[in-house]
C-alpha cells in the first residue's frame, strides 16, 4: 500500500483541503484529512471523506460514447476524435467561427480552462462559456470598474478584522468567502474577530449555519442587498465617519457619493429591505468605528437582482471607511503566479467581441451563459451549432431548463468530457470519459491570487485512469490535429504538437506548468514540497502603488456606467406582485451536497433527503400546510411540484429550494436517477438578468404555493 498527500477535487469547492490518500493495488482504499498540510491542517469535510466514492463509482464512464439511433454504442478514441475534428471543422467552414463554442464547469482545473476557452480561440469564436457568468463575473465587472482589471478580486482579511458583515454568504458551509478560498478556520477567525470586542453581522433572509456563530442576523428580503447597503454608505457619508484621508490618497469620484447621500431616501431603503433605518444607521457608525472591517457578499447576493449594482456598493464601502489594503479589511492576494500576465498571454489571439445576444462583454474568459441557450434557438446562421461541454452540466445548472433541454437538442454537434455519462451527456452525440483529478498530476494555478496567502501546490497523481479514461490535454491534441485548429490558440506549439504526435507521443502537460512559474521557483521545487510553497506576502499599503490599473491610478468609486445604471434600478416599481406575493430563493448549500457528482455518491446522497421547499411556519399555517405536504410553486416562468420543510429559520414571505437536482434524463449516474429530485431552474428565466454581467437572477424572485390536495 502506498499513501500519496493530495488535495480534495469535488468540484470547484472552496477549501481545496490536504488529504492523505491511501493506494493499494491501483485502487483509492482510504482517505483522510491530512494534519500536516499547512493550509488545511487535518481539516476535511464530509464530502472530502468520499472522495473515493466517486473515484471508485461503477457508473463512472470508462469508454467513449457515440450516439446510435435511440441509444449508444462503445466507440474508439481515434475514432472519436477524428470524427469530431472534421465534423467542428465542417461547421466553423459552412456557418462562420461563432457556430462553435465550449463550457467549462466548476470541476475544471487551470489546465482544462486554458484548453476550453483557447480552443475556441482557435477557431476564431468567441464563445468559450463557463460556470463564472452564474455566479460570479459581477466580481469581475467591479474589479474591471473600479480597479482597472477583471482579476483584481479583493478578499476579506478575516484573520485580522474587527467588523464582519457577511450578506448573502454562509462562509461555515462554505469554508470561504470568496470564490475558491481556502479557509477552514473560518469559524476561529469569527471567534477571533469576537475576542477583540468586534462584532459579526449576517445579513440573509434565512437563518444560516453562520449565524449560529454571529453576534447579530438581519432578516432582509431577497434581493434588496443593494438598497441597505447605499443606507449604510448614505450613514456613514452623512455622519461624517468616512477615511477623508484614504478618500483623498487613493480614491476618484467620492463627490457624486457625498451628493447622493444627502438625497436618498432611507424610508423607501427601510420600506424596501424590511430593515429598520435605525439598524442600518447603527451598522453604519459600528462598521465605521471598526479597526479594521470588511463587507463581503457570495451566492445569496451575487445570484440576486442588481448583483453588479450591490458589488460595487460593497467595495464602495469598504473604501469609504479606508478599509482597502488595510490589515482587518480587504486586501488584494496577487498569487504566486502572475495571472492577469498569464491571461494576456494565453490570450492574445483571442476573439474579444461580446456576446452576439445582448452585447454584453467577455468577463473572466467568454460572454455569460445565460445567453447560450437563446443563441442557439435564434434564426441566425451563425448560431451556436457546436458546443463542447468540459465537466460541466448545463441541462441542471443553468436557468429555464425547458429552454435549455430545447436548446441542447437543436445542436449540430453535442460533446460532453466527464467523468460521468451525465444528465447533460444524455443529450449528447459523444460522451468521452474524463480523467479524474486524482488519475493525473496537476497544479491549479489560475485561483491562487483568490488564496489568503501567496502559494503554489502540486496535485499528484495518485492512481492510474480507469478503463478509457483520458486527459482532456492529450484528447484535445487529437481533436485539434483532425479540426486543423492551432492547439492552445498557438500556431508554433501547434508544430510541436503535431511533432509529438508525429512519433505517437502528446506535447506535455507539463511543459505549460513549468510555464507559468515565477522566476526562482522550478516544478521540481514545488513537486518536491508537498503542502506547496508559499511566497512573502505585499506589504500593506503597497496595493494602489503596484496593482490599480484605472487611467487616474486611484480607485475609482464613482464608474458613470454604474452611476447611470443605479438611477435606473432606483426608478423602478418594487411593489410586491399580488400575483407572486413571496420571495423564491435557491441557492441555500448543504454539506453533503455539492454538484451533481455527489447525487450520485450513495455515501453522501443517501442520508441527504431530496430537494423540498422549505417555508416559514407563518406561511404554512396560512395554507394549512404540516411538514412533508405537498405544494405547487409557481412564478412568472414555469411551477414544480415539491414537498414542504416547515422551518422557522426563514422569512415569513420567502421559499428557499436548494439547486443542482433534477436526475430525470437516461444518464448513466443511476443511483441519482433513483432519487431525481426537483429542479428548481424551471421556475427561473432568462429575461430578467443582471444588467452588467447577465448573470441570471436565481434569489429574490417573486413566486407563489399552493397546497396540492
Amino acid at each position: 500500500m502506498n499513501t500519496y498527500r493530495t488535495t480534495c477535487k469535488v468540484g470547484a469547492c472552496e477549501p481545496f483541503c490536504g488529504l492523505q490518500v491511501d493506494v493499494e493495488d491501483g485502487r483509492m482504499t482510504a482517505v483522510r484529512p491530512d494534519p500536516d498540510h499547512p493550509i488545511t491542517k487535518g481539516y476535511a469535510c464530509i464530502k472530502g471523506m468520499h472522495v473515493a466514492d466517486y473515484q471508485n463509482d461503477p457508473d463512472r464512464l470508462l469508454t467513449p460514447l457515440r450516439r446510435k439511433g435511440d441509444g449508444w454504442e462503445p466507440i474508439s478514441w481515434p475514432t472519436a476524435t477524428q470524427e469530431i475534428g472534421h465534423k467542428l471543422r465542417a461547421i466553423r467552414d459552412q456557418h462562420g467561427p461563432s457556430s462553435i463554442a465550449t463550457y467549462w464547469g466548476n470541476a475544471c482545473d487551470s489546465s482544462v480552462i486554458a484548453l476550453t476557452n483557447n480552443f475556441c480561440s482557435a477557431f476564431g469564436s468567441p464563445n468559450s462559456f463557463n460556470v463564472l457568468s452564474l455566479e460570479y463575473t459581477d466580481r469581475g465587472a467591479v474589479a474591471e470598474a473600479m480597479l482597472g482589471n477583471e482579476n483584481y478580486i479583493l478578499q476579506p482579511d478575516a484573520g485580522n478584522a474587527s467588523y464582519a458583515l457577511l450578506l448573502g454568504t454562509n462562509p461555515i458551509v462554505t469554508q470561504g468567502m470568496t470564490l475558491l478560498q481556502r479557509r477552514p478556520r473560518i469559524r476561529s477567525d469569527f471567534q477571533s474577530i469576537q475576542k477583540r470586542g468586534g462584532r459579526v453581522v449576517v445579513v440573509d433572509p434565512r437563518r444560516t449555519e453562520t449565524v449560529a456563530v454571529a453576534d447579530e442576523h438581519i432578516a432582509i428580503r431577497p434581493g434588496t442587498d443593494l438598497f441597505f447597503l447605499l443606507g449604510v454608505i448614505s450613514a456613514i457619508i452623512n455622519e461624517g465617519a468616512v477615511d477623508a484621508g484614504f478618500i483623498d490618497a487613493h480614491t476618484i469620484g467620492f463627490d457624486w457619493w457625498r451628493a447622493f447621500a444627502s438625497d436618498y431616501d432611507v424610508a423607501r431603503a427601510e420600506e424596501a429591505t424590511d430593515v429598520p433605518r435605525s439598524t442600518m444607521a447603527r451598522v453604519a457608525r459600528e462598521f465605521a468605528a471598526a479597526d479594521g472591517a470588511f463587507a463581503t457578499t457570495r451566492v445569496g447576493v451575487q445570484t440576486s437582482a442588481n448583483s453588479t449594482l450591490t458589488e460595487w456598493a460593497v467595495q464602495s464601502l469598504n473604501a469609504i471607511t479606508g478599509n482597502v489594503d488595510r490589515p482587518g479589511g480587504v486586501y488584494f492576494n496577487p498569487g504566486a503566479i502572475d495571472v492577469p500576465e498569464l491571461i494576456k498571454k494565453f490570450t492574445k489571439r483571442k476573439n474579444p467581441a461580446p456576446s452576439r445576444l445582448g452585447g454584453y462583454p467577455q468577463i473572466f474568459g467568454g460572454p455569460p451563459a445565460s445567453v447560450l441557450a437563446d443563441d442557439i434557438l435564434s434564426d441566425a446562421d451563425d448560431r451556436v451549432r457546436a458546443l463542447i461541454v468540459f465537466a460541466g452540466n448545463p441541462v441542471i445548472s443553468f436557468p429555464d431548463t425547458a429552454k435549455m433541454e430545447a436548446a441542447l437538442e437543436r445542436l449540430d454537434l453535442l460533446v460532453c468530457f466527464d467523468i460521468y455519462h451525465s444528465d447533460t451527456g444524455a443529450f449528447a452525440d459523444w460522451s468521452l470519459p474524463a480523467a479524474t483529478q486524482f488519475e493525473k498530476p496537476s497544479m491549479h494555478f489560475m485561483v491562487d491570487k483568490y488564496e489568503p496567502a501567496r502559494r503554489i501546490e502540486w496535485k499528484p497523481q495518485v492512481v492510474e485512469p480507469a478503463g478509457e479514461a483520458r486527459l482532456e490535454w492529450d484528447a484535445m491534441q487529437d481533436i485539434c490535429v483532425a479540426a486543423d485548429a492551432p492547439f492552445l490558440n498557438n500556431p508554433a506549439l501547434h508544430e510541436e504538437v503535431l511533432e509529438h504526435r508525429a512519433r505517437g507521443a502528446y506535447y506535455p502537460e507539463r511543459a505549460m506548468y513549468e510555464g507559468v512559474l515565477p522566476a526562482g521557483v522550478t516544478l521540481e521545487d514545488v513537486i518536491e514540497t508537498p503542502g506547496g510553497i508559499e511566497l512573502p506576502p505585499e506589504d500593506p499599503g503597497s496595493f494602489f502603488d503596484q496593482h490599480v490599473k484605472t487611467e487616474t491610478g486611484r480607485l475609482q468609486l464613482a464608474p458613470p456606467d454604474l452611476v447611470e445604471g443605479l438611477d435606473e434600478a432606483l426608478a423602478l416599481d418594487d411593489d410586491v406582485d399580488e400575483e407572486f406575493p413571496l420571495w423564491l430563493i435557491s441557492g441555500q448549500r448543504r454539506l453533503r451536497s455539492f454538484n451533481t457528482w455527489t447525487h450520485n455518491m450513495p455515501s453522501l446522497a443517501d442520508p441527504l433527503s431530496e430537494p423540498t421547499a422549505t417555508i416559514h411556519p407563518e406561511l404554512a399555517a396560512e395554507h394549512g400546510l404540516a411538514d412533508g405536504d405537498t405544494i405547487e410553486l409557481r412564478t412568472a416562468h414555469g411551477e414544480v411540484t415539491i414537498a414542504v420543510t416547515i422551518r422557522d429559520s426563514i422569512r415569513p414571505d420567502t421559499v428557499a429550494v436548494p439547486q443542482f437536482w433534477g436526475h430525470n434524463y437516461e444518464s448513466g449516474q443511476h443511483h441519482a436517477r433513483r432519487r431525481p429530485g426537483v429542479n428548481v431552474n424551471r421556475l427561473h428565466g432568462t429575461d430578467e438578468v443582471d444588467a452588467y454581467t447577465a448573470m441570471p437572477i436565481f434569489n429574490g424572485r417573486p413566486c407563489a404555493i399552493e397546497p396540492v390536495v
